[in-house]
């Protein structure tokens, strides 16, 4: 069974709790999570929020539709974390989350389905509570990432669309300089990118995209072959297997109708 303290928030105080250790807490936490805490307020800090200086750690950025979708989206998290603490700010929560002793998996990593309307980005795991502004800005990067219509996105399992999302600007000029060719196929360019990207997925396996596809192998070696002509990129060249990946990812999340799913997805089913 997990921990879970109260959301930190500066409303009206509970019976007995003076408003201004309630105050004060939350201004603890929030020096926590933005990194301005001082050595000297770390150890009363941990001890208001019973967690240890030199646990191992990880932040979540949760956002949903409604109070009811943000309290559903906080069980969540706490049914697979040994302890969370959630911070709340507005439109976003944070949650504080402290992993099991000797586990180097994200607690919250494998959540399962979330409710509905529930974004969840979920940073990388940090050692100490002095490391948790950086996993909170890769939370929030996360959060960025996912699904207007709710999911959840680990920052560790999309770190090529992060390093894109730090540079709007760049992505694009990275998605055009090496897909704007393939607008030379015609109708044809969605089907080139939904087959590179399943692909991708499928680890370069043409025999699997082909079963996915439900296609030939050889339709696929054919495609691929395609775009390689097109963009004057190889994908058996890792140095152009980079360039090709990191611009799929643009595509995928960039703004713009030239950037949006080439099969008109958006992650919302």
């Amino acid at each position: 069974m997990s921990d879970v303290t109260a959301l930190t928030a500066p409303p009206a105080p509970r019976a007995g709790a003076p408003r201004d250790s309630l105050w004060s807490r939350h201004r603890a936490v929030s020096a926590l999570l933005d990194g301005s805490c001082l050595l000297a307020e770390l150890r009363p800090t941990a001890a208001a929020l019973a967690m240890p200086v030199a646990g191992r750690y990880q932040v979540v950025a949760l956002e949903g539709r409604g109070p009811a979708a943000r309290a559903a989206g906080r069980a969540t998290v706490a049914r697979r974390a040994a302890r969370v603490h959630w911070h709340s700010s507005q439109p976003v929560e944070l949650g504080i989350v402290l992993l099991d002793a000797g586990s180097d998996a994200a607690g919250p990593a494998e959540l399962g389905p979330l409710p509905a309307g529930v974004r969840l980005g979920v940073g990388m795991p940090v050692d100490g509570l002095t490391a948790l502004a950086d996993s909170r800005r890769q939370a929030e990067t996360a959060l960025g990432l996912c699904p207007p219509c709710g999911g959840a996105v680990r920052l560790a399992d999309h770190l090529p669309a992060a390093l894109l999302s730090v540079d709007p600007t760049l992505a694009r000029q990275v998605r055009d300089q090496v897909l704007g060719p393939l607008g030379r196929a015609g109708h044809d360019r969605e089907t080139l990118l939904d087959t590179f990207a399943v692909w991708l997925a499928t680890d370069g396996s043409a025999q699997e995209a082909a079963r996915r596809l439900g296609c030939h192998r050889n339709t696929v070696t054919n495609r691929l072959r395609r775009i390689e002509h097109l963009t004057g990129r190889r994908v058996d060249r890792p140095r152009d297997l980079v360039d090709l990946t990191l611009a799929l990812h643009a595509l995928h999340a960039g703004p713009g109708p030239a950037a949006s799913d080439p099969a008109g997805r958006d992650g919302c089913s």
